[in-house]
C-alpha cells in the first residue's frame, strides 16, 4: 500500500510536465510495400494481424497477391499511386542499380501529408536528401530508417536534425536464435545444392541478373 501511496504521489508530482496527446491506430490503415520479398511478406503478416489494409509494389506485378496476402499489386511504373495511397510506406528493396533513389522528391511529395515513411530494406533506395526535405518542410508527417547511403550516418548529415525522423541501428535479426536460424536456412541451401537446384530455388534465392 505504502509503495502504491508514492507512485500515486509520484504521478501527481509528475503530472504537470508530462505530455499529453491521442494516439493514432493502425486498424484500417493502409501499408505500402515497396517491394514484396521475404520480408515485405513478413510484414505483411503482420500488418494484417493488426487489421491494416496492404498494397504492394514488386517488380513483377504479374506474380500476383501471394494468394491474397496483398489487397492490391503495383509494378514499379504505377509507384506514385502506392506511394499516394498508403498511410505508412515501408521500403525493403535490395541495394541495385535500379533501385538507387528510387524513393526521392516525386515519391515523397506523392505521399498523404500525414504519411510516414520506413526504410528497412537498403539505404541507397532512398535519397536522402529529398526525405530531409520533405520531413523538415513537413511535406510529410515522419520517417524511421535504420540503413543509409553511408554507415554509419556521418555526423554532417542533416538527418539528424530531423525532430519527426527516428534513426535506429540496423540490427533488428539480431536475436537470440540468430545463429541458429541462420544454420538453419545454411543447411537448407547446402540441401538444395547438392540436389542440383538452380539458384533461384535456393532457400535465399539468387537473381543475377537482378543483382540480388
Amino acid at each position: 500500500i505504502r509503495l502504491a501511496y508514492v507512485w500515486h504521489t509520484f504521478g501527481i508530482c509528475l503530472a504537470p510536465i508530462r505530455d499529453k496527446f491521442v494516439m493514432n491506430v493502425v486498424k484500417d490503415k493502409t501499408i505500402g510495400l515497396v517491394g514484396f520479398g521475404d520480408i515485405a511478406k513478413a510484414t505483411a503478416r503482420l500488418a494484417r494481424a493488426f487489421g491494416m489494409k496492404v498494397i504492394a509494389l514488386r517488380r513483377s506485378p504479374e506474380k500476383g497477391t501471394e494468394q491474397g496476402l496483398a489487397d492490391k499489386v503495383y509494378g514499379y511504373e504505377d509507384r506514385l499511386q502506392l506511394f499516394a495511397k498508403a498511410d505508412f510506406v515501408v521500403s525493403v528493396l535490395p541495394g541495385t542499380k535500379e533501385t538507387e533513389n528510387f524513393c526521392g522528391q516525386q515519391e515523397f511529395k506523392a505521399m498523404k501529408p500525414e504519411g510516414v515513411f520506413i526504410n528497412i530494406g537498403r539505404g541507397v533506395a532512398v535519397d536522402e536528401d529529398a526525405l530531409q526535405k520533405a520531413l523538415a518542410s513537413k511535406q510529410i508527417a515522419g520517417a524511421a530508417l535504420d540503413v543509409f547511403w553511408r554507415e554509419p550516418l556521418p555526423e554532417s548529415s542533416p538527418l539528424w536534425k530531423c525532430e519527426n525522423l527516428l534513426i535506429t541501428a540496423h540490427n533488428a535479426d539480431f536475436t537470440t536464435d540468430y545463429a541458429e536460424l541462420g544454420w538453419k536456412v545454411w543447411q537448407s541451401n547446402l540441401d538444395a545444392f547438392v540436389a542440383g537446384a538452380s539458384p533461384e530455388k535456393m532457400a535465399t534465392p539468387v537473381h543475377k541478373e537482378a543483382g540480388y
